[in-house]
């Protein structure tokens, strides 16, 4: 008779046996497995919760606070007790869904509980309870329609907080803006402290099509804020403001009273499909002033008079934490048109409106199609997702490692969902999105991204999608990592991994 050690053995064989090398598990909360396949040896996808799951009631006792649809941008913190913090944006029209916590319908944004060991979903809320608007000279509460958030950024503390001088606030906010045309707002969200729940708009960060607002976390008494314009002939801008000691949150961090400036690329005023970059070519920061009370239709123009470089649909970016006079960005173009990955590398970040030197990393004709959000780990890797903008077309993740200059795809759709006549069919209008580092939080390799399936749900859920895991060997072995470091949680919902857990048990 086999011990009970033996037969434990002897049943994780069997399961590790009976799946390939990359492996997809249904975590605990979620009701569906992974809307995400891993395709690199090693990667492991794990679902989290899926559109229309439930842990918890809201408010009221009586009905179910439910994940929603359209997730898009995320943040995760550390609660230092077993458990995390997910802040995702839900990309909703103004008049979509249901009146949220702040008193409308439209876009919002939830914040789900996790246990860091079995990544359950413990508790789910919407962050904003209250909102501040700009009326021209300063805040009022009122209760807007949110529209559209898209891609978001938590930064660390130390991008709107100095700890040598002691200015700004310690605070964590989360930033967005409203994908929404030329009036899209950005906006502030207070998630910790006496302000927690409070959302701010930011009127001089600008008005336009926003993918997304990322603010340096180099420590320092100026607060930069990167912001992408997702339309035709978008621009790229940086908001730059002084940290304080008073006034609110928002005035501390720096994110009032600044001026905004757009890059201008020396000799070339826009993107087209045929534009390259020779090497050493000069970017500067065109000082466009304060924009508080300007539209974002004269903002446009604005740019355009001025001499700011116009791209093919700037989308997500991001700042590199190894070197942060980097930024990089991502243009989507269109799907048989060149998707890109720019950097550009400012002379000192201490004093950005030096300007610096702008690079084309991948000129669209490496294989990627509809570059949208990234996410960086600290080893050089960004991983690049793809929107197929409802095109027959199996959307992807991507690695991009800096120093190799290489590009090797790491996951894809579910074929079964996302392609006609699979078996479990659901749209061929996929994307994933929201990509972040979670080695802090889960260890190294390991990632959170969410999916946008875009398929019609009445009412509340509005559309399809999915919260998910996804463990990047790449990340890990950079880290000396070479396998996954949080095995319950790999566990936890299924035993695809068993394989893994033997080899680490008889070293």
């Amino acid at each position: 008779m086999l011990s009970p050690r033996s037969f434990a053995v002897s049943t994780l064989l069997t399961a590790a046996l009976a799946v390939p090398a990359v492996a997809q598990v249904q975590g605990p909360s979620s009701s569906q497995t992974p809307y995400v396949l891993p395709t690199a040896p090693g990667a492991i996808t794990k679902s989290i919760l899926t559109v229309g799951d439930s842990v918890n009631l809201k408010p009221d006792g009586v009905t179910p606070y439910r994940m929603v649809g359209i997730p898009d941008g995320l943040g995760a913190f550390d609660n230092g007790d077993g458990t995390f913090t997910v802040l995702m944006n839900h990309e909703l029209g103004a008049t979509s869904g249901v009146p949220r916590a702040h008193g409308s319908t439209g876009a919002f944004v939830s914040k789900w509980v996790i246990d860091k060991s079995t990544l359950a979903v413990l508790n789910g809320s919407d962050l904003t309870q209250t909102v501040q608007l700009w009326n021209g000279n300063g805040f009022t509460p009122g209760t807007t329609s949110f529209a559209r958030f898209c891609s978001g950024d938590l930064p660390a503390v130390s991008a709107f907080f100095n700890a040598t001088s002691g200015l700004g606030t310690t605070a964590r906010i989360y930033m967005n803006g409203e994908e929404t045309g030329a009036e899209g707002r950005a906006f502030a969200h207070i998630v910790t402290g006496a302000s927690a729940g409070t959302s701010y708009e930011l009127p001089y960060l600008g008005k336009f099509s926003w993918e997304n607002s990322l603010a340096n976390p180099f420590a320092s008494d100026k607060t930069i804020v990167a912001g992408t314009d997702d339309s035709n002939g978008g621009q790229v801008y940086f908001y730059i403001g002084d940290k304080t000691n008073t006034g609110t949150e928002i005035d501390k961090a720096g994110l009032n009273g600044g001026n905004l400036y757009g890059i201008s690329i020396a000799g070339i005023t826009a993107e087209t499909n045929t534009t390259s970059i020779a090497p050493n070519t000069r970017f500067n920061l065109t000082n466009l002033g304060n924009v508080a009370n300007t539209t974002g239709a004269n903002l446009q123009t604005q740019s355009v008079a001025a001499g700011v470089t116009a791209f093919l649909r700037p989308e997500d970016g991001l700042w590199n934490p190894l070197n942060p006079n980097e930024f990089y960005f991502a243009t989507t173009n269109a799907f048989n048109s060149p998707s890109r990955l720019w950097r550009l590398r400012f002379d000192n970040i201490a004093d950005p409106t030096l300007g610096g030197v702008v690079e084309m990393l991948l000129d669209g004709t490496e294989g990627q199609r509809m570059l949208d959000n990234l996410g960086i780990d600290k080893y050089g890797n960004i991983l690049l997702q793809e929107d197929v903008g409802n095109n027959a077309h199996i959307g992807k993740i991507w690695q991009y490692n800096i120093a190799t200059d290489t590009l090797t795809p790491i996951a894809q759709h579910d074929p079964s969902r996302f392609l006609s006549g699979g078996a479990n069919f659901l749209t061929q209008d996929e994307e994933s999105s929201g990509i972040i580092d979670m080695e802090d939080i889960l260890g190294p390799g390991w990632f959170l991204l969410d999916v946008q399936a875009h398929y019609p749900i009445s009412g509340e859920l509005v559309e399809g999608g999915q919260l998910l895991a996804l463990y990047n060997p790449s990340t890990a072995a950079a880290a000396g990592v070479p396998e996954p470091s949080n095995v319950p949680m790999v566990f936890a919902g299924g035993l695809f991994m068993a394989g893994v857990w033997l080899k680490r048990r008889h070293r």
